[in-house]
């Protein structure tokens, strides 16, 4: 949720402490009500006025203090920081990868039912195999919700458009003023920050690509020998070896998107802004 949907009226009210408040004043408004004193119903009214008169004066006063706002807007913010679920992952797939990730869901399930069918002696090895595959699995859903971010991220994006503009803004820039000229610099700058991260992205999404397919591969390479059980030690290699390349494209991808991700862009974003009040302060300055 953004600053401005914020309703901070509604989180004050539903503050644990004023929630706390108004459960007491009305219990204790609704007990004295009750009892056989001549005047009770008069401080009852009066107590359920001084609740009400208070509530609005909490309301009135408390959303508007920036301290408030902050811990609202931190909270938020700590909720929008939190990695989506692996449901939530999976419901955000195209219905394409949704059908390639159940597929090797459901070989997994075949994988463990061949290996119930082998001798006791072998369970444990075999335990190991079933535990490292889910893993595996996991991070390929992960790895397949990065995917489509960085194919949606493709279709917003174009290349040949970005190099056009450049292309377009260094002419233009050549026949203007020193001052206009370092205006457009700006500009420029963001540009070649959007190019740089459109090959980053791109590059990422062809070791993700890779990386899914290796998976599916190895899946089925030990849905295959799990029908005989043949090599099983080659399979444990087989499991080592791709959860830790998995391991390694995870930490690449989540250090691109630390880089280039929501929080970079808005950092960008307030550069310029900055940037660009600084010309109009000064300008304003000298009028």
């Amino acid at each position: 949720m953004k600053e401005g949907e914020i309703n901070y009226n509604k989180e004050v009210f539903l503050h644990p402490w004023n929630l706390a408040f108004l459960i007491a004043a009305m219990a204790t408004a609704f007990g004295v009500s009750l009892l056989p004193w001549q005047g009770s119903e008069t401080l009852f009214e009066s107590l359920l006025i001084f609740t009400f008169a208070l509530e609005l004066l909490i309301l009135g006063y408390v959303p508007r203090q920036k301290r408030f706002r902050r811990i609202v807007d931190a909270k938020y913010a700590a909720e929008r920081a939190k990695p989506p679920t692996q449901r939530e992952m999976y419901r955000q797939l195209s219905r394409v990868s949704q059908r390639r990730y159940v597929r090797l869901r459901d070989l997994q399930k075949t994988i463990e039912n061949n290996y119930r069918k082998f001798s006791y002696a072998s369970q444990g090895l075999l335990e190991s195999h079933a535990g490292k595959i889910d893993g595996l699995l996991n991070s390929c859903l992960s790895l397949m919700y990065q995917q489509e971010r960085h194919v949606m991220f493709g279709q917003q994006v174009q290349e040949q458009e970005l190099l056009t503009d450049m292309a377009a803004l260094r002419t233009a820039m050549e026949q203007d003023s020193e001052r206009i000229r370092n205006i457009k610099a700006r500009r420029m700058k963001v540009l070649e920050q959007r190019l740089d991260r459109f090959k980053k992205s791109q590059e990422q999404l062809e070791i993700i690509d890779a990386q899914v397919a290796t998976i599916e591969d190895v899946v089925k390479y030990i849905h295959e020998q799990s029908m005989t059980l043949r090599n099983p030690e080659e399979i444990t290699y087989q499991l080592d070896l791709l959860l830790t390349e998995v391991e390694d494209t995870e930490a690449s991808v989540s250090q691109i998107e630390s880089v280039f991700g929501p929080t970079g862009d808005v950092q960008l974003v307030e550069d310029e802004k900055e940037n660009w009040t600084k010309p109009a302060a000064s300008l304003r300055a000298r009028i």
